[in-house]
C-alpha cells in the first residue's frame, strides 16, 4: 500500500508500459502472421490452378447450367414425356409408347471426381417393358442422338452442352439370347437384332455445400 501512495502520474505510467509491452508485442506478431498468410493466400489465388481460375471455371459452369434451364423446354419440365417424344421419333413405325417407359428423374447426390464441388444428377432410367422386342443398331444410334443433340443449350459455341446425357447403356443381340438357351456356338455372323437391358441418362447441376438433401 505505501508503494501504491507514493505512486505519481510517471511511476503509472512506465507500470502500465511494462504490463502492456508484451501484450503488444504478442498482438504485433500475431497481425504480422496474419498478413504473411494473407499475402500467401493472394498469391496462391493468382497462380495457375489457384482459386480465381477455379472460381472462374465454376461461375461458367453456373451460367450453362442457367442458360440450359432458360432453353431445356420441355426436356427439364417434362422429361418422361420428353425422352418418350424422341425414341418414338427415331423409328418409322414397329415401335410403341407401350415398349418402354421412361421414369420420373432420381436424385442421386455426389462430389465431383476432381474437386470439392458438391453436385447433383438427375437420372432418369428408360425402362423396355417389351421383353420380345428387338431393335437394329440404327436404331439404338439414333435414339441416343435424338435424346442428347436435341436438349443442347448455351450461349457461345464453346458452351453449348447437351443437358441429357447418357449415363448407362446395356443392350444384347436378341440371336445371342436363343443360342445361348440352346447351349449351341454363336454363327460367324449374327443378325442386327438388339434387345435395350438398361438406358439412362441424366444431367447435372451444382449444389450448395450446405444442402444435405
Amino acid at each position: 500500500m505505501k508503494f501504491l501512495r507514493n505512486l505519481d502520474l510517471y511511476k503509472a505510467i512506465v507500470l502500465v508500459s511494462l504490463v502492456l509491452l508484451p501484450v503488444g508485442y504478442y498482438m504485433v506478431r500475431g497481425l504480422d502472421e496474419k498478413i504473411v498468410a494473407c499475402k500467401r493466400t493472394i498469391d496462391d489465388a493468382f497462380k495457375a490452378g489457384g482459386l480465381l481460375e477455379q472460381i472462374g471455371a465454376l461461375q461458367r459452369k453456373v451460367e450453362v447450367v442457367l442458360e440450359n434451364k432458360k432453353q431445356g423446354g420441355q426436356s427439364l419440365t417434362q422429361p418422361r414425356t420428353y425422352f418418350e417424344g424422341q425414341i418414338l421419333a427415331s423409328v418409322t413405325g414397329g415401335l410403341k409408347s407401350s415398349d418402354f417407359q421412361p421414369q420420373e428423374p432420381k436424385l442421386e447426390n455426389g462430389v465431383m471426381a476432381k474437386g470439392k464441388q458438391p453436385i447433383t444428377d438427375f437420372v432418369v432410367d428408360v425402362l423396355w417393358l417389351n421383353k420380345d422386342l428387338s431393335v437394329t443398331l440404327e436404331f439404338v444410334y439414333a435414339a441416343l442422338l435424338n435424346c442428347e443433340a436435341n436438349t443442347a443449350a448455351g450461349g457461345s459455341s464453346e458452351a453449348r452442352q447437351s443437358i441429357w446425357k447418357l449415363r448407362e447403356l446395356h443392350i444384347t443381340n436378341a440371336t445371342d439370347d436363343r443360342l445361348f438357351s440352346s447351349y449351341r456356338t454363336p454363327p460367324a455372323e449374327i443378325s442386327d437384332k438388339w434387345s435395350i437391358k438398361t438406358m439412362k441418362y441424366a444431367r447435372r447441376e451444382p449444389r450448395l455445400a450446405k444442402d444435405k438433401s
